[in-house]
C-alpha cells in the first residue's frame, strides 16, 4: 500500500467491516460483535486490521471536512490531518512565519483546532455519532 495509498470513502470499505466498525463505535467487544455477526472473534479482529488504515483515512477527512478547500491545504502542507496533529506541532506558531497563510485562513483553524471535534448532526453531512463509529 506504500506511496500509492489514497483515502478510502465509505462505499469502498466492505460493508461488513462498516458494521463492525459502527459496532466498536457504540461500545460492543469483538466477542459481542461476533456473536451478532456469527463469525468468531477473531475475525472481527482481522477484518478491522486489515482495513485499519483505510477507516483511519476515513475518520481524518470527517475531521477535517468543516474546514475551507484553503486551509486543509495549508494544513496539508505541514502533515497534518487531525486538531491532535496541529496541537502537537504547534501549528499556529508555524503558520505565522509562512507569507502565504492569510489571517482569516489563520484564524479558521484556530478556531478548528479550540472545537473538541463535535458538530451538530447536519453539519456537512455527518453527526459526531457517525464520526465516532469510524474510532476503531
Amino acid at each position: 500500500m506504500g506511496a500509492s495509498f489514497r483515502p478510502a470513502t465509505l462505499g469502498e470499505i466492505p460493508e461488513r467491516v462498516r458494521q463492525i466498525a459502527m459496532l466498536r463505535g457504540l461500545g460492543y467487544s469483538y466477542r459481542q460483535i461476533a456473536g451478532l455477526l456469527q463469525v468468531t472473534p477473531q475475525a472481527v479482529s482481522l477484518m478491522l486490521t486489515r482495513h485499519r488504515r483505510s477507516l483511519k483515512s476515513l475518520r481524518d477527512a470527517i475531521e477535517l471536512s468543516s474546514l475551507s478547500a484553503r486551509a486543509v491545504n495549508v494544513l496539508g502542507r505541514h502533515g497534518v490531518s487531525t486538531r491532535e496533529q496541529a496541537r502537537q506541532a504547534n501549528v499556529l506558531e508555524r503558520l505565522a512565519g509562512e507569507r502565504n497563510c492569510g489571517r482569516k485562513t489563520m484564524d479558521e483553524i484556530a478556531r478548528w483546532m479550540e472545537e473538541d471535534g463535535e458538530h451538530p448532526a447536519g453539519s456537512h453531512g455527518q453527526s459526531s455519532a457517525g464520526r465516532d463509529l469510524l474510532d476503531v
